[in-house]
Parts: structure tokens; C-alpha cells; sequence
């Protein structure tokens, strides 16, 4: 990585520390210390951003006696090096006329590496189609911090973990646990020990009779990626200018949904037309527990219209749900003509007041959001990562192609010819030729993922 770009944000008192732009599947921030959020590359982990706060800045960008937090200082120190918070307050010096050269160093390898793991562990998370209940997610984030000298993140995670685990290794058949897996769990056992040693005990010895063996597949029952495949390679636009996704940016925290596989079955969507003309549409969302059904009645599902920011039509959700397919539905009525748009969406929104945004933004959205199915499809077995992760590649190129983003729709493009390549080339012509089969993204395990709840 090149050296990073540094420069002073007067009207928000912070330091921007700028690095090579997120690419196809964008960026996602990690605030591993209060008044330091860093972001990083979905695709490769790099480092993409950094903003650090200062205190003694006010609105004008007036500095007056700048200082760093403690805390701020010593993350600094640590992911740059000793000279990184002299740097870092030398930028807002300099604002005031006392002009400095100041640039950051490339990031600490393991640490950048264990946080930039955090940050899109955290990410695959809450768009994940499995129950977030796992404990496997705060085992893998638990040993993450704790690589990344973040104990109170480790502490917390671990405590979330370690019953839960114990009952998922105890009494039950033997289990092949992959190498990632039995690592997180000697790290729930060590930092458990000092605040619950019994359960740590116990966890350590129910982990004894496990073989270290990684199983040979996803279980069959984790991530159905062969049959969202076959629905994206047989979607022919049969509803032309309607679009949809579920975007976890118009949800808020706390969202009782549970995101599709892939943007194609984030909504499960109806529509019939009557001789008036008036559109009837049924949206299905799945939830992820049948505990949020009482809080669905404040989320909406919009119809609208990007060109002129207009909504459509709007109704809530009911609190029905399907028992068969834990979905809750809603339903509305569309008097204006779809088919004269060139496009409409639905969306599901927290707020009445959320804003319309405009078709290059619902585009963006979808764009990441495809990124991000691609990327998890990755993880899947080798023949249908290669099927799904190429389908998915080329949904976000044509998104950010609409959208106008050439650069990512190049760099989606690129990613999804390699799948593409990779699926069609005999894997001995692809050694003897050089030409490496693409990896997946780097670094993450997404343990409940691959093991299930």
C-alpha cells in the first residue's frame, strides 16, 4: 500500500486520513476506539479511510490547544507507528498557517489484518441470511479482538459465546470443526477463564474429542446457494422496471428482517393488475426471529418513484406472519401506471420521513448489496462459488454501470470474468498456464456461516 493522504475537516474538527478508493463491493467502518473510525476494502481488507476526532477544535475550524484521546493516540502508535498522532495533530497546525509535511506509513500488516477482519466480519453479519444467534459470530469477533488488543470487544463477545458453545459441543455426535473453529474456541476458553473457569474447563475439555479436520463441504442445509443460483440465471425481467432490494441502510439497527442470499430473494414479491389497471403488489419479508413480529407495524414498504423522488404508495407491515415460511407480509395498491416508469423500486424503510433517492443511488445500493452476495457465495463450495460469484459479479456490474460508476463496474467486471474463467478452464490448465483460480476474499472464516447455529 502507498503512503496515505492526510488533510484537516475544519467544520467537523477531524482528520481525514485518506487511502486507495473502495472498490465493487465499497467499504465498511470499524470504530475500534471512541474518536477513531476506520474503514476498509470489502474485496482485499485494505485500508481504505481513517478519520480521527480532535478535541480543541471548535465549528469554525478555529484550533486552539489541539490534544488526541489517550486511547486514539496509543491505536494510532500501534497501526502506524511511534511519529503517527505527532503527524495526525501537525495537519490541523498546519490550518493555521504553519505549514508541515505530513504522511502516514502503510498500516501494520497483522494488526491492519485483524481489523480489517472485525470490520467486514461485522458487516457479513448483518447481511447475512443465517439467524444472527449464532454464537460462532461473537467467537470469531471475540478472537479477532482479541488479536487486535481490543479486550473489552474480546470480553464482551466471549461472554455472548461460551454457553452457547459449550451446549453445541457437548452431547452431541463428534463434529469436524476446521482449523479457524477450534482456534476461536481455545480463545473463548482462555479469556473465559478468568471471570467463568468451570465453563472454560469444561469447553476446553468437550473440545478434546473433536478432530481438527475441516468438514469437506458446507452442510447441505446452511447456505442453498444452488437454488438461488438457478432463480438468478433464470430471471428473464419478467417484472420490467419494478426493482427491489433490502437495504440494511434504510433499516436501521435493530431491524427484524433477515437479508435474502442475494438481493433476488431479499423480498419475495407478488403483483397482479385488475381492469382498472391498479397495480396490487404482495412484498414477504423473512424475519429473523419471531420475537420482532410486534415491532413490525413502524416499518414500511414503499413504492417509488427515483426520476421525481416520489412515493408511490406506502403501507406497513401487518403482524401476521407465515408459520411456514416465517415471512411477514404487506400489501398495497399502485393507481399509477408502472409500466409508463422507466423504473420503480421497493424499499423497506424505519421512517416515513427517510428520503426518496434518486436511481443512481438505488443503484449504488443494489450495486453494494450484490457485492456482498458475491462475496459470501465465495465461501460456498468450490463448483457453486464459482456459479454464484460470477452471477452475482455481473448483477453488481450492471448496477454500477447504471449508476455511473465505470470504475467499479470495471472492477466488478474483472472479478466476475476470473470466476467465469476459473469455472470453465480445467483446474490442471490453469497451473500449467500460471494463471492462478481467484481467491476468495481474504481473511474471513464466517464460522456461523460455515457451521451453521
Amino acid at each position: 500500500m502507498t503512503d496515505l493522504t492526510l488533510s484537516f475537516a475544519p467544520e467537523t474538527g477531524q482528520v481525514v486520513v485518506q487511502g486507495p478508493p473502495a472498490g465493487a463491493a465499497g467499504a465498511v467502518p470499524l470504530v475500534p476506539v471512541p474518536g477513531l473510525e476506520l474503514a476498509f476494502d470489502r474485496v482485499d481488507g485494505r485500508l481504505s479511510r481513517v478519520v480521527v476526532d480532535l478535541a480543541g477544535a471548535d465549528e469554525s475550524g478555529v484550533v486552539d490547544e489541539i490534544t488526541l484521546d489517550e486511547r486514539v493516540a496509543t491505536m494510532l502508535t500501534r497501526l502506524f507507528g511511534a511519529s503517527a498522532p505527532v503527524l495526525i495533530l501537525s495537519v490541523a497546525t498546519a490550518a493555521r498557517g504553519e505549514s508541515r509535511d505530513a504522511r502516514l506509513r502503510s498500516p501494520e500488516p497483522d494488526l491492519n489484518g485483524a481489523l480489517s477482519r472485525l470490520a467486514r466480519l461485522e458487516s457479513a453479519r448483518v447481511t447475512s441470511p443465517l439467524q444472527p444467534g449464532s454464537p460462532w459470530w461473537a467467537a470469531e469477533t471475540a478472537a479477532l479482538a482479541e488479536r487486535a488488543g481490543l479486550p473489552e470487544l474480546a470480553l464482551a463477545e466471549t461472554r455472548r459465546a461460551i454457553v452457547p458453545l459449550l451446549g453445541r459441543l457437548q452431547g452431541r455426535d463428534p463434529l469436524q470443526l476446521p482449523e479457524e473453529a477450534v482456534s476461536a474456541v481455545r480463545t473463548i476458553a482462555a479469556i473465559g477463564a478468568a471471570t467463568e473457569p468451570d465453563t472454560a474447563t469444561r469447553l476446553l475439555s468437550a473440545l478434546e474429542s473433536r478432530s481438527g479436520s475441516p468438514p469437506a463441504s458446507l452442510p447441505a442445509s446452511t447456505l442453498d446457494v444452488a437454488t438461488e443460483v438457478a432463480a438468478i440465471n433464470e430471471e428473464a425481467g419478467s417484472q420490467a422496471g419494478l426493482q427491489w432490494t433490502l437495504d440494511p441502510c434504510l433499516l436501521g439497527s435493530g431491524s427484524p428482517f433477515r437479508p435474502g442470499l442475494s438481493p433476488y430473494s431479499d423480498l419475495v414479491v407478488g403483483q397482479a393488475r385488475d381492469q382498472a389497471g391498479t397495480c396490487h403488489l404482495t412484498i414477504a419479508a423473512q424475519l429473523a426471529r419471531p420475537a420482532d413480529v410486534g415491532a413490525l407495524s413502524r416499518y414500511l414498504v414503499r413504492v417509488v418513484d427515483p426520476e421525481v423522488r416520489r412515493i408511490l404508495a406506502q403501507a406497513p407491515f401487518g403482524d401476521a406472519l407465515d408459520p411456514s415460511s416465517g415471512r411477514s407480509r404487506a400489501e398495497l395498491s399502485v393507481a399509477y401506471p408502472l409500466d409508463e416508469l422507466e423504473e420503480s423500486w421497493i424499499e423497506v424503510v424505519a421512517s416515513k420521513t427517510q428520503p426518496v433517492l434518486s436511481a443512481r443511488g438505488y443503484r449504488s445500493r443494489r450495486a453494494l448489496r450484490w457485492a456482498d452476495a458475491a462475496l459470501r457465495a465465495e465461501r460456498a463450495p468450490r463448483g457453486l462459488a464459482l456459479r454464484a460469484a460470477a452471477a452475482a459479479w455481473e448483477r453488481s456490474r450492471r448496477d454500477w454501470a447504471a449508476a455511473g460508476d465505470d470504475r467499479r463496474a470495471q472492477l466488478a467486471r474483472q472479478r466476475r470474468d476470473a470466476f467465469e474463467l476459473a469455472r470453465y478452464a480445467p483446474r490442471r490448465s490453469a497451473a500449467a498456464s500460471g494463471t492462478a483460480e481467484p481467491a476468495p476474499a481474504d481473511g474471513l472464516a464466517c464460522l456461523a456461516e460455515f457451521l451453521g447455529g
